[in-house]
This record gives structure tokens, C-alpha cells and sequence, in this order.
């Protein structure tokens, strides 16, 4: 069964103007040209404005933002990735209006977006800067077609570690996914778990336990006999997982932590 949420629409809390800043542009070259002056200006003051310049873009004049998609969307991600934490916030926090605004539109550069969130805020000791890139990928996660993110996840999964490890493996949603898209789950997912599979800490082993029980819960017997082809230790620590207790039907555990932790995680900027 395919699961919907339904999230009620929120406004960042970076306050970022939606309002056009200028004459709605037709001519690209000068289009980027003008957004380059202001996100790679010196003044951190500037680059703000080029934020805020592009929020109102994607709201007021969205075809401009994707006919100009990977310029544009290169220029933002060097906000993410500098040093100056107030941009990177104001940025992470802009991204969640933008990505309700272009959804699927943003399909062509998410192999840039994802990392930049994940590698360098997704572990931040800045708890507004870390729970700024959770919301943005609690967007990504509700607006984007998930398929479109499953191989990044498992894979960023399979690679950080600390709290982005555990966030990641909880996005991996199993149970939207697999009826449309068994075998792309079965192909990303499954190494994922063999990875994860053995001693590990409290936090991810929640969220291995949870990710494994959802493919059972999908897969049933095919999961014993995908890991036929692992290691032993891989089929013996999955036997724990699935055989030490009655799996819970219905909703499985990752929707409900991704559904509870979004919404906690979207109220907190209300």
C-alpha cells in the first residue's frame, strides 16, 4: 500500500522575501549574470540579498529559474558550502520555500544539492544550522518523487557517519517506494542494510532495525533469500532483526519517524 502525508505548507523561517525584487527578466545571460553579482558579491550582506532575490525568482518567475537551472543552482550551492555560517543558514532556510515552489523541477541537481547539505550541515554542532538542513530534506522528501533520492540517501547513508548517518537511513522510505519501484529499492536499499547489519550504536541500530523490518514488510521471504548470497554474520544478524518479534503491520516504523520527525522538525520554525 502507497502512503501519502499530507503536510501543512510552511514558510521558512529565514523570513525570505517573496516579493519580486525587480522587473520580471526575460534575457537569461543577463538574468544570471545579475544573480552571480549579487551570491559571489564580498559582502556577506549582498549574497543575502542574491538569496532572497532567488526565492522570489522561483515564486514570481519560475521559468527563468529552470531555463537557467544548473548556473543558477551552482551559484546557490557555494552559499551552502562557504564559511560565513549566516549564509549557510539563510541559504539551507531558503531552500525549503524553493524546493515547494520547483518539486520535481529540481530532479537535474539534486546530485549537487543533496551532498552539499548532508556533507557539511547534516553533522553541524549549530543546532539552527543542523535543524535547517533536516527541514530542507524533510522538503526534498515530501515534495521530490522519492525515487529520484533513494540512491543518494543509501548511499550518503552507507558513508557519514554520527546523527546524518541515522537521519539518512530513517529517509530511506521503503514503503512508498517499493510498490512502485521494487527492483530500484531492492538494487539500493539491500546493500545498504548488509552494510548496516552487525554491532552498531543505539541511534543506528533504531534506524537499521527500522529499515530492515520495512523491506520484510515489503519483501517477506525474499529478503532471507536476497541475503543468501551475503556473508553468514549477514544472515544471522538479519535473523535477529526479523525473527525475534512479531513485525508490525501497516505503517511502517520509517514513515512513521519520517512523518513525526518532519513535522516536529517544521513546527520548530513556526
Amino acid at each position: 500500500m502507497t502512503l501519502y502525508f499530507v503536510v501543512p505548507s510552511r514558510e521558512p523561517n529565514c523570513k525570505c522575501s517573496s516579493k519580486p525584487q525587480g522587473p520580471i527578466m526575460e534575457d537569461k545571460f543577463e538574468y544570471i549574470r545579475q544573480l552571480t553579482a549579487l551570491l559571489e558579491s564580498k559582502d556577506f550582506r549582498e549574497r543575502i540579498k542574491g538569496l532572497d532575490q532567488l526565492v522570489a525568482d522561483c515564486q514570481h518567475n519560475p521559468s527563468m529559474v529552470i531555463r537557467s537551472l544548473f548556473p543558477v543552482f551552482g551559484l546557490f550551492r557555494d552559499r551552502l558550502l562557504e564559511s560565513n555560517r549566516k549564509v549557510n543558514l539563510y541559504a539551507l532556510e531558503a531552500l525549503q520555500g524553493m524546493v515547494r515552489l520547483l518539486k520535481n523541477n529540481l530532479s537535474g541537481v539534486l546530485n549537487h544539492l543533496v551532498p552539499a547539505i548532508v556533507d557539511n550541515h547534516l553533522n553541524s554542532k549549530n543546532r539552527a544550522v543542523y535543524s535547517a538542513a533536516t527541514g530542507a530534506l524533510c522538503e526534498l522528501v515530501l515534495n521530490l518523487d522519492n525515487s529520484l533520492l533513494l540512491e543518494l540517501f543509501c548511499f550518503k547513508a552507507r558513508v557519514l557517519s554520527g546523527q546524518a548517518k541515522v537521519d539518512l537511513i530513517e529517509k530511506v522510505l521503503v514503503m512508498e517506494l517499493y510498490p512502485r519501484r521494487p527492483q530500484l529499492v531492492e538494487q539500493k536499499a539491500l546493500p545498504l542494510l548488509w552494510g548496516l547489519l552487525g554491532p552498531s550504536s543505539g541511534s543506528v541500530h533504531r534506524a537499521t532495525t527500522s529499515l530492515c523490518r520495512a523491506l520484510h514488510h515489503q519483501m517477506g521471504p525474499g529478503l532471507r533469500q536476497s541475503a543468501a548470497s551475503q556473508p553468514p554474520s549477514v544472515g544471522r544478524d538479519l535473523n535477529q532483526l526479523t525473527g525475534t518479534r512479531r513485525l508490525t503491520l501497516g505503517r511502517a516504523p520509517d514513515c512513521d519517524q519520517l512523518v513525526t520527525f518532519c513535522d516536529q522538525n517544521l513546527r520548530m520554525r513556526d
